[in-house]
């Protein structure tokens, strides 16, 4: 896979490029938010950071903060994504929060107020959104529509290592130096993202000709038409919705475990995020390397996502209550296994089902069902987390997740996904 992988890479200038402007903002995303997330106080609550919150109310209160206004926008994005030049879009989505949160760390972090900082944390989380929707949708046209699921491997792989960089960069550093040094090295990374975007010279873009007042008002009709061409192919639509489906489980275990671990580890953050993000990384590590064998083997994709599936909902329903380290390490790496193959299973099954001028709003709703799953995960466990009633509700979630893989497998039976290829979409609104 790895020898694929580098040959991929070698041999497509523009995936390459696009590789790099996606690695290089989920890099300046890991330093910027981790230094920016730890010195925001904003309606009472200390910190933006999901994984780090310390009980259900704080976990519900920062995803309701942070994901409710994105998702508003989310298909606004989408359509943008699939009528204008993609690359001067990904080098702006880079480019501006650069510039804005460079001058907010040189007039001063200690003078901005809290809405202000609260509100460039947005923007580098909406950026971040932006471009990854962006790279999904324009990946099949810079690898002429051949070898997605190794780019999709590559692009989660690559993505994930330097974002953990990133934040791991930020958190050392934060013991050295002050927090608005650390946020411009972040905006230099930006910076070298937005550059290599505009490098590359295919990113099947659909450049619209009509007037910006004209493309605006037609944002609207350009959503529901979005919508319209998703329900209409079943590979997209069943994808999508497994995709919220598996990210709510994976959303609700991150922070269930991460409960969990701050009981075990007496609130040690370096040893919990040793425990809970090593053994995440190891299973996405396995996964990339067992991407491509798997896919051959077989039959379709929508097999492999339901078996990743399976594997992280067995896992959560055996593993999920088992209260030691070397339990919550197994469960954490048969998730991160699951769904790094389901995920790429999924990114593929939508670019194969849509055209070209269509994949920015479907992964619009990529970004909905992101948002929304956070939001549920952190509402499941606000109303029926207990300090007896953990191990029940962490099994019963992993149940509950079975029952839904098995109603989503019978959706792909009678789509005909188990068996058949569906036709790519067609063309624009």
């Amino acid at each position: 896979m790895i020898k694929q992988a580098l040959g991929l890479v070698r041999s497509s200038r523009d995936f390459a490029l696009l590789l790099g402007t996606q690695v290089f903002a989920q890099a300046g995303d890991g330093i910027v938010q981790a230094a920016l997330a730890k010195y925001i106080a904003f309606g009472g609550q200390e910190g933006f950071d999901l994984e780090g919150a310390r009980s259900p109310d704080e976990l519900l209160r920062i995803a309701l903060y942070i994901f409710v206004p994105y998702t508003i926008l989310s298909p606004f994005f989408g359509v943008v994504i699939d009528r204008w030049d993609r690359r001067r879009l990904l080098f702006l989505a880079n480019g501006l929060r650069a510039v804005v949160v460079a001058l907010i760390a040189l007039w001063g972090i200690g003078r901005t107020g809290d809405v202000a900082l609260f509100a460039a944390f947005l923007l580098t989380l909406s950026s971040t959104r932006v471009v990854l929707a962006t790279k999904a949708a324009a990946l099949p046209a810079t690898l002429g529509g051949r070898d997605l699921v190794i780019g999709n491997a590559v692009s989660q792989m690559l993505g994930a290592m330097f974002q953990i960089a990133g934040v791991a960069f930020a958190f050392i550093a934060a013991g050295l130096v002050e927090v608005a040094p650390i946020v411009i090295i972040g905006c230099v990374v930006y910076g070298i993202g937005a550059a290599l975007a505009l490098s590359m010279q295919r990113a099947g873009e659909h450049v619209v000709k009509s007037g910006l007042g004209r493309e605006i008002a037609r944002v609207a009709a350009n959503i529901a038409a979005g919508i319209r061409e998703v329900a209409q192919h079943p590979k997209a639509a069943a994808s999508i919705t497994t995709y919220f489906w598996l990210r709510l489980l994976w959303s609700f275990a991150i922070a269930a475990v991460g409960f969990v671990a701050r009981e075990l580890l007496t609130d040690d953050n370096f040893a919990i995020a040793i425990l809970t993000g090593g053994a995440l990384a190891a299973g996405g590590g396995l996964g990339f390397l067992l991407a491509r064998s798997l896919h051959e083997r077989a039959r379709t994709s929508a097999h492999l996502v339901v078996g990743s599936a399976i594997v992280a909902g067995v896992a959560m329903l055996v593993l999920g209550p088992l209260k030691f380290q070397a339990g919550i390490a197994l469960l954490m790496f048969f998730l991160g296994l699951g769904f790094f193959l389901g995920k790429i299973s999924l990114d593929t099954m939508v670019q194969e089902a849509l055209g070209d001028d269509f994949r920015g709003r479907a992964f619009s709703l990529y970004d909905i069902s992101y948002n929304l799953a956070w939001v549920a995960a952190a509402s499941i466990l606000k109303i029926f987390w207990a300090d007896e009633g953990q191990s029940v509700l962490l099994s019963g979630m992993g149940l509950v997740f079975l029952i839904g893989v098995a109603i989503l497998a019978a959706w792909y039976r009678r789509a005909g996904l188990f068996t058949l290829t569906v036709p790519s979409g067609g063309s624009g609104p």
